[in-house]
Parts: structure tokens; C-alpha cells; sequence
């Protein structure tokens, strides 16, 4: 079941924050007190998976009323190999369009990541795209995005990641 976050003073905050730091490097993740600020804008979610009061997973949701944006998709190593991040997936997927950031498909980890995302119904999108910096000089990554339920036109996806670069990353720069 998710749980949303809307503090930093929530008991799964401390965890969240573990997660995200032994999930993403330094440049593909907001510094601590960025994030703590995002958690005001109503537009993201920040959703921990619990069962039985144990936190296995959490997810970073951005809606934009025509499309959902995940951010962030992070699995407890407890509860890795157990079909949570499936779980945790089938529950983000809506009748909303929904985007994601993934690596190239470069090497092995990349692909299955790619393989686990198709599996669920996403589709790799093949334009190009940068994931802009989450500091305001920091450095921009060559990603590709993915979308659910179908293949995005040129259109929707320069509409698509035109709000997600201004509403995710430069509207929080300092």
C-alpha cells in the first residue's frame, strides 16, 4: 500500500532518503533540502510501499493533469527479487499517460531495466533527450525516456519534456 509523504518529520523520511542515496548518484537526485522543499508542490508525490508497516520501496510522482512523470522508482534491497517494483509499477500506471527516465540501453543492467519497463507496457521512446541538471550548472545526462500506454508523437513528447524540465529540475534551482 503507498503511503504519501508530505514532510520531512514522517517516520519513513530518514529511509527514503537512505534509499534514494544508495539508489541514484550524486547528479541523478535532488540534494536533501531540495527535496524537502519539492515535498510542498502538490503536483509531487513522494509514495513509500509498506506492508505489514515494513517499508520496501518508494516512488517519486510528478502529475501534470495530462500526463504523470516518475521520477524516482527505488526498491529496498530487502525486498528485491520479490516482485515489489512490479507491484509498485502496476500501481503508477493509470489511464494517464506516464514518462520515465532510463539509461541507454548500453549494457546488460541497462537493458534489463529497459526489459522490466516493456514488460509492464511502456515503450521506449527514440528522440533525443537530456535529463537536465538538477543543480543549475550541474551536468545534463544523455537518458531516453519511455512512456506508458503507447509510443509518444514528436509532439507530445517535446510538449511532455518541455513541463518536466521546467517543473522538476529548473523550477527548484537555486
Amino acid at each position: 500500500m503507498f503511503i504519501r509523504i508530505q514532510n520531512e518529520h514522517h517516520p519513513y523520511f530518514p529511509e527514503v532518503w537512505n534509499l534514494l542515496q544508495s539508489a541514484f548518484h550524486t547528479g541523478e537526485r535532488r540534494d536533501l533540502e531540495t527535496l524537502k522543499r519539492t515535498l510542498a508542490d502538490e503536483q509531487m508525490q513522494l509514495l513509500v510501499w509498506e506492508e505489514n508497516h515494513e517499508f520496501l520501496g518508494m516512488a517519486v510522482c510528478w502529475d501534470f493533469k495530462t500526463f504523470h512523470f516518475l521520477e524516482y522508482l527505488a526498491v529496498h534491497a530487502n525486498a528485491r527479487g520479490k516482485g515489489t517494483g512490479t507491484t509498485i509499477m502496476q500501481q503508477l500506471l493509470t489511464d494517464q499517460p506516464l514518462l520515465l527516465e532510463v539509461q541507454p540501453p548500453t549494457d546488460a543492467i541497462n537493458e534489463s531495466r529497459i526489459r522490466f519497463y516493456e514488460r509492464l507496457g511502456l515503450c521506449l521512446n527514440d528522440y533525443s533527450y537530456y535529463q537536465p541538471p538538477y543543480q543549475k550548472r550541474g551536468e545534463t545526462f544523455p537518458l531516453r525516456i519511455m512512456s506508458s500506454p503507447q509510443l509518444l508523437t514528436s509532439e507530445q513528447f517535446e510538449n511532455y519534456t518541455t513541463i518536466v524540465k521546467q517543473e522538476v529540475y529548473e523550477k527548484w534551482y537555486l
